[in-house]
């Protein structure tokens, strides 16, 4: 009980479909105590005997049914019976007393809808759980009039039940906005962060083959560190090391000769080839989880500089010392910035408000990174790199 109280509190952290089970759960043991409730109250409804021990007989069949989907992890139609079985209560309610405790399970009945955040759910049965509380308050009006109650407190009931239902749609679209926002944003990150390791990937690999060093699973060393690690774990496992040791040599073989080349090869029994796409995600050459965890398990160790609003340097003075490649770089950011940005060429994405050069530099502090030399250059020859520039 303290470890579902606990995933209870921690449910922010569970996948979807562990939250969804949590939620039925939680409605199942809702419905079990108004269950319980119901038995000794039904007495007092307007039916036969008969009818109270079948209508109580088919609530244990749809809780049971209830049990059974969420046994077999069929989370999604747990979710879909133990509305229905809300709703049935609703009408065993409904149908035995003309009160306002009947006109309670409405809300009731919503809450349960609501709480499951569905909305596809919620437009359906909640929909159908207003129309019917609207009828209920229609034709029993009498039954819910309390005493000293206003003319016209028939619509009252059924405004609230009508504002009720609205806000907890709204809340529920609000909540598919954010959720879809959210996974679109994570969608956005997962793939930034994969595109980075398939580079960072790349330049390991280029930085090993320039040092002339083999692949980290082609060291026997750490296939023997491995291997003993592996079968020692299996053998407090599974009492059985042979095993491992086997999944070991193909582990290092789907390095070799690569995991595509292991499916498409129609010696390969069907079980290998099944074991090889599991591990495949566990290679060490390739962009996977594997890769991804030991590069965020190094980046927890790895120091990171402090942001320095000037950590990044602009003047061409300090990238070269040399007058000649000084002269070189300004003439080109000047036709870069004249060609590609002022001028606006078919391809050109970038919009600016001056289309003049000469005007754009007047209006920035070249100094941070041009040398004096470079801008008196530049202030002597403005009609000789105008000219040229056209030519370009």
């Amino acid at each position: 009980m303290v470890k579902f109280f606990k995933k209870i509190l921690n449910s922010e952290f569970l996948p979807v479909n562990e939250v969804r089970r949590l939620k039925v759960h939680v409605v199942m043991g809702f419905l079990f105590v108004i269950t319980l409730i119901t038995i000794p109250f039904s007495f007092f409804f307007n039916y036969s005997t008969l009818y109270q021990i079948l209508s109580l007989a088919a609530f244990g069949l749809f809780y049971l049914l209830i049990f059974i989907f969420v046994r077999f992890k069929k989370i999604f139609t747990a979710i879909q019976v133990s509305i229905i079985y809300s709703l049935l209560l609703t009408v065993f309610y409904t149908r035995g007393i003309s009160s306002f405790y009947a006109y309670i399970f409405f809300y009731i009945t919503l809450t349960i809808i609501v709480f499951y955040q569905e909305i596809y759910s919620y437009f359906i049965y909640g929909t159908a759980t207003l129309v019917l509380g609207i009828f209920y308050t229609l034709t029993y009006s009498e039954g819910l009039t309390i005493v000293n109650d206003v003319p016209g407190s028939m619509y009252v009931y059924i405004a609230g039940l009508v504002i009720y239902y609205l806000v907890s749609f709204a809340q529920i679209i609000n909540n598919e906005k954010l959720y879809a926002d959210m996974n679109l944003e994570w969608v956005r990150t997962n793939n930034f962060n994969s595109n980075n390791q398939d580079d960072l990937l790349n330049f390991i690999e280029d930085i090993r083959a320039g040092m002339n060093e083999s692949h980290i699973f082609e060291d026997l060393e750490f296939q023997k560190c491995t291997m003993e690690l592996s079968q020692f774990i299996a053998e407090q496992i599974l009492k059985d090391g042979k095993q491992i040791v086997n999944l070991i040599d193909l582990y290092v073989y789907i390095h070799e000769k690569g995991l595509e080349s292991i499916l498409k090869n129609d010696e390969i029994s069907v079980a290998l080839k099944k074991n090889a796409n599991i591990l495949g995600k566990y290679l060490l050459n390739e962009n996977t989880d594997m890769f991804s965890m030991i590069i965020s398990f190094y980046l927890k160790f790895h120091h990171t500089d402090e942001y320095n609003i000037n950590r990044y340097n602009y003047n061409v003075e300090n990238i070269t010392s040399l007058t000649d490649e000084q002269f070189i770089a300004f003439c080109l950011i000047y036709l870069y910035l004249k060609d590609e940005l002022l001028e606006g060429d078919k391809w050109n994405t970038i919009k600016s408000e001056e289309t003049d050069i000469e005007e754009v530099f007047a209006k920035i502090d070249l100094t941070e990174f041009f040398s004096d030399q470079l801008i008196a250059f530049y202030n002597d020859n403005i009609d000789l790199l105008r000219k040229h520039s056209k030519k370009h």
